[in-house]
């Protein structure tokens, strides 16, 4: 990760472990293997995959993964680490931080990348009631309390740890480096037709991104001229493409490596974020992975949401705070 070679460019001793997930091609058998990346010792451990993003089976694979990183032999690790840097989208692995934490006598970084289960209960699909639901919240808590630093990309992270009763936690709100190689003109098969305007949603295609707020605003625009183009994967993309299926003008793309949606974005006319109208619970903003690329093509930025959802110094965007398809096609004019 970018991170780990900020770490290691500073002269830290640096080690990662991590889930066999994150490599291209992870069939082995071993319980783990070691691989030796830009001089630093990555330790992939053996994780179940094939699962749904908001899935029981996701759950099962942080258990099992936790259970590989609690059981890991941390005599193979070269050095006595000073720092347990947290970084997954498993909650669960806060606990394996809090243990390091008290076996090396170290300071804990707890890096929030997502807020479980905030945003399980919030996009409706689980009740804030739910057991699963109590006992995540509760593990998130201890992570917070037993942390010495929290990092996050949410914007507004101060206001969530105060909401969740941690007032004086100290903490530490970040944005996405800009890697400026990437921003590059590559060739790519896009063919777009040049009398129509182009509108481009390239991301996640989950509950949280509420798309089907955006969907319902698209199918009651009148202008033919409008084109939509939507690149990603994620749970709910195959439910949108089969429920708004006889859109004419939307059309679905696969997933786009980072690298390569810039000379995509650029043949666009206008880019599009969706946060949905979920007004229920506060709204603590996001730092979204494909921000700097929006920005970075120098195209308008529709935001489908409360103002709330991003600060207003990473950009110039134009809101459609209201679920109304007039106010929407007016934006896009």
């Amino acid at each position: 990760s970018l991170l780990i070679k900020y770490f290691k460019k500073n002269n830290y001793k640096v080690s990662a472990i991590t889930s066999s997930n994150t490599l291209k091609k992870n069939f082995f058998t071993e319980d783990y293997v070691c691989k030796k990346i830009d001089k630093v010792d990555y330790y992939f451990l053996k994780d179940k995959k094939n699962y749904s993003l908001y899935s029981f089976q996701r759950i099962l694979s942080w258990i099992d993964f936790e259970i590989r990183v609690f059981n890991f032999n941390y005599k193979l690790i070269k050095f006595k680490p000073d720092i347990i840097y947290v970084s997954s989208l498993s909650l669960l692995t806060i606990l394996n931080g809090i243990f390091l934490k008290k076996k090396f006598n170290a300071k804990l970084v707890f890096e929030m990348r997502d807020f479980w289960p905030y945003f399980l209960y919030t996009t409706g699909k689980f009740s804030k009631f739910n057991p699963a639901i109590v006992i995540l919240g509760l593990i998130e808590k201890i992570g917070i309390y037993q942390s010495d630093l929290i990092v996050s990309l949410i914007p507004r992270i101060k206001k969530y740890l105060s909401y969740r009763g941690f007032k004086n936690k100290k903490f530490l709100a970040s944005t996405f480096p800009v890697n400026k190689k990437i921003f590059i003109k590559k060739k790519n098969k896009l063919i777009l037709n040049k009398k129509k305007f182009h509108i481009c949603y390239a991301g996640n295609f989950g509950f949280d991104n509420y798309l089907e707020d955006l969907f319902d605003l698209i199918s009651k625009t009148k202008n033919k001229n409008f084109e939509f183009h939507f690149f990603g994967s994620g749970s709910q993309k195959n439910f949108l493409k089969n429920r708004y299926s006889k859109l004419l003008n939307v059309t679905f793309y696969g997933h786009v490596e980072y690298e390569n949606l810039h000379s995509i974005l650029i043949k666009m006319d206008c880019l599009i974020v969706s946060f949905g109208y979920n007004k229920k619970y506060p709204l603590f903003g996001y730092e979204l992975n494909k921000l700097n690329n929006y920005l970075m093509s120098s195209k308008p930025i529709i935001v489908v949401g409360d103002k709330k959802n991003l600060l207003s110094n990473r950009g110039k965007f134009v809101f459609v705070s209201k679920k109304n398809s007039k106010l929407f096609e007016q934006k896009l004019l």
